[in-house]
């Protein structure tokens, strides 16, 4: 009978022992607390909710529970989808499921975020809603080199002709700097989300309202008389943006969602994804509306079995569309839902807790905030917040957080700068510049806190860097890559002209309306001048669209030969003449600048040698997405103390934490219309403390100019005025 099953799981193609792999269930299940096995030994066949607080196991509990799904349950990695909220999480899973299950079995799972997940079904599936198999994913920053939106918007109009000088102008003063970009994709997708989500609500009302959000401030600072603030302007921006995609044959990330969830809709179509017998998701409480459509065509695949992991009070990302309310949506849409509760942390101290729950249980907050908000403020009790407690088994109880005020900033600045040596000084060793943390509302203050301690000679480091796939440089070399798989990305066109192949501006403009006027693609344009099919051109023109043609025609001559990356980069340095194109326009940094292309040869080295199996393109675009994901927070402790937002520092922790300027207007923020979400956003602050937590607050901040400097008043937050005094101290504790 052995032999007979072994057999089998042979011709299957898994030359696995079935009973075996069932002794070895154990291991996924070893260390677990009461819930967390409870959890994972839940039925497979149901909906459930794990309701997990902060450093309570959850990534643990929900990569086990995938384990036991296979191993427990005898179920194919193929019919399970887990859903994470970030790339990050993805791959811890995938690398604690490897110990698991082995890579094979990993790897079949449909593990990954919720764009990641909904590329590779359209990579498949995508003619079925109108994507092409070949499509690319727009990256939120390539927003910035789309200056070819211009010449999408008619000049027939209404008041088109101010929305193209706007844009025009802020291309001659330097179009990262002096155009909103990163504002504006925003609130495009948040449009495109919200029409989704609900399709009453057409474009236009949408973006009128969201220009009323923006004219708050939380978008931009621009001045009013902007033209970006006339939504018929904006319309157009929109409509132009979208016909771009279009013809580069692109999705951006809210894309990805909105054709996902049509292609899920249409599941006889998608055969796999009626295959599913269970989803699990991440992070459940940081799912938006659109996500959580998604979701729902995904439990019905599998009849209702789900596994949501979350924490109702660690929902921070409001701003982005996430819904507090999905776990009451959840049980609506599927009443027979379990909830399991984790509440033992392994995280923190007892004292830090006790701090950390007195500020997320408040739900009073003094009539009078009303004044200072411009705008209307929630400040009801959070009636929707789940009755949950956490707890720690570590003992001793450890120190009590300080909390701490100072008559102003400066004095608050320099008591962490010097509270930090102290720690290094008297921890013996035990604590080192690396082990700290100094989390922010916002980035405003970081830049202050880091020149201070470079002055006090403390190494230290804003998050996030910038990445090896950051640089121009680099990003000049991908998009030749980019271009050898899909020629119609025409931003990626502009870039590869105007960069490494010197092509004037004008040019670039020229043949861009040419494109347009024709009803073709820019590559279409170039190809047509290189063959001599359009004679009505300068020179310049037809010199760059040959070059740029020849260089393209070689890459893809290279990819059918089984070139990877690395001799792709190669030829494309080559080609180009591009080492001596940065020594031209970057003389004073070349060393940096040629580091930076050295650095990305040597990854697409030790690439090739981790991806041999696959073809030249799919080498290529797979390529794409390691690059992509070099994370940049690949090492926390590296020695210097991390600067960085409390909504980044999400999911990390650190033996000591300071978070400064508790104060109101920072903590709820005076931008926020939810006070909850502020609350929520100071409690994932708190519990990211491992040992020793500092909370401080100043009266007074100087602001304005060196020579008009004026003192403003502040006040300490609402969440931790009425601390009991039992839970903190106000001296710093003793080592």
């Amino acid at each position: 009978m052995m032999l007979r099953r072994l057999e089998i799981n042979r011709i299957r193609g898994r030359a696995i022992d079935v009973t075996s792999r069932r002794l070895s269930t154990r291991t996924h299940l070893e260390g677990l607390n009461g819930p967390q096995r409870q959890a994972v030994e839940f039925p497979p066949k149901s909906s459930l909710q794990i309701l997990a607080g902060p450093g309570t196991g959850k990534t643990r509990v929900l990569t086990s529970r995938v384990a036991e799904l296979v191993l427990g349950h005898s179920y194919t990695p193929s019919s399970i989808c887990a859903v994470t909220f970030t790339r990050k999480a993805a791959r811890e899973m995938k690398s604690r499921l490897h110990g698991y299950l082995g890579a094979g079995s990993t790897e079949e799972l449909k593990l990954g975020t919720f764009h990641s997940v909904c590329a590779n079904y359209l990579r498949t599936y995508g003619p079925m809603v109108h994507v092409g198999p070949k499509f690319l994913i727009w990256d939120e920053e390539e927003w910035y080199i789309i200056p070819v939106v211009k010449n999408y918007i008619s000049p027939n109009l209404v008041n088109s002709t101010l929305l193209i000088k706007y844009i025009a102008e802020s291309l001659h003063k330097g179009f990262v700097k002096n155009f909103p970009a990163n504002d504006i994709y925003e609130m495009f997708s948040t449009v495109k989300e919200r029409a989704k989500a609900d399709p009453e609500n057409g474009t236009k009302k949408i973006i009128e309202e969201e220009l009323e959000y923006m004219m708050m401030g939380e978008y931009t600072s621009s001045t009013h008389d902007n033209p970006l603030y006339d939504s018929e302007l904006m319309l157009q921006l929109f409509t132009a943006y979208s016909r771009v995609l279009r013809d580069c044959n692109a999705l951006d990330f809210t894309d990805l969602l909105s054709k996902g969830l049509d292609l899920f809709r249409a599941v006889p179509w998608a055969r796999e994804v009626a295959r599913l017998k269970h989803v699990l998701v991440d992070e459940f409480q940081d799912t938006s509306s659109l996500q959580y459509l998604i979701v729902k065509e995904l439990f019905k695949a599998t009849e209702g079995s789900i596994s949501v992991v979350g924490d109702p009070d660690q929902s921070i990302y409001g701003w982005r569309g996430a819904d507090n309310t999905v776990f009451k949506q959840l049980k609506r849409d599927l009443p027979q839902t379990k909830e399991i509760y984790l509440e033992e942390n392994y995280r923190s101290t007892a004292s830090n807790i006790a701090a950390a729950i007195n500020i997320i249980s408040q739900g009073t907050i003094h009539p009078w905030i009303h004044l200072a908000y411009s705008h209307p403020v929630d400040t009801a009790p959070d009636k929707t917040r789940p009755i949950k407690t956490l707890f720690t088994s570590r003992t001793p109880n450890g120190p009590k957080p300080l909390k701490k005020g100072f008559p102003i900033t400066i004095e608050e600045e320099t008591f962490i700068v010097k509270a930090i040596n102290h720690l290094i000084v008297k921890s013996d060793g035990l604590i080192n510049y690396g082990d700290c943390a100094i989390l922010f509302r916002g980035n405003f203050s970081a830049n202050a806190y880091s020149r201070r301690l470079r002055e006090a000679g403390i190494p230290n480091r804003q998050l996030p860097e910038q990445t090896l796939n950051d640089r121009p440089e680099v990003k000049d070399l991908l998009a030749f890559l980019r271009l050898a798989i899909n020629d119609a990305h025409t931003p990626m066109l502009m870039r590869a002209m105007e960069g490494p192949l010197r092509t004037k501006e004008k040019v670039i403009t020229d043949l861009v309306g040419r494109s347009i006027a024709h009803g073709i693609t820019l590559f279409d344009t170039l190809e047509r001048l290189e063959s001599g099919l359009d004679h009505d051109t300068s020179p310049s023109s037809k010199a760059s669209a040959t070059l740029l043609i020849q260089v393209l025609r070689h890459l893809r001559n290279l990819m059918q030969d089984g070139a990877g990356p690395v001799e792709l980069i190669h030829y494309i340095i080559e080609a180009t003449d591009y080492h001596q194109y940065l020594m031209n326009k970057f003389r004073n940094d070349y060393f940096w600048r040629d580091k930076s292309v050295q650095q990305t040869l040597q990854y697409a080295r030790n690439f090739k040698g981790s991806y041999s199996k696959e073809s030249s393109i799919s080498s290529v675009v797979a390529f794409f997405n390691f690059m992509r994901d070099l994370s940049r927070v690949n090492d926390l402790n590296t020695g210097k103390v991390t600067l960085l937002t409390c909504h980044s520092a999400k999911g990390l922790e650190w033996p000591v934490v300071f978070v400064p300027e508790v104060v109101d207007g920072v903590y709820p923020h005076l931008r926020s219309n939810s006070v909850d979400e502020e609350r929520r956003l100071l409690y994932v602050a708190a519990t990211r403390a491992k040992c020793l937590l500092y909370l401080t607050y100043s009266e007074k901040k100087l602001v304005g100019r060196d020579d008009e400097k004026m003192e403003l008043p502040r006040y300490k937050s609402d969440f931790i005025k009425n601390m009991p005094s039992s839970l903190y101290q106000d001296e710093a504790p003793h080592l």
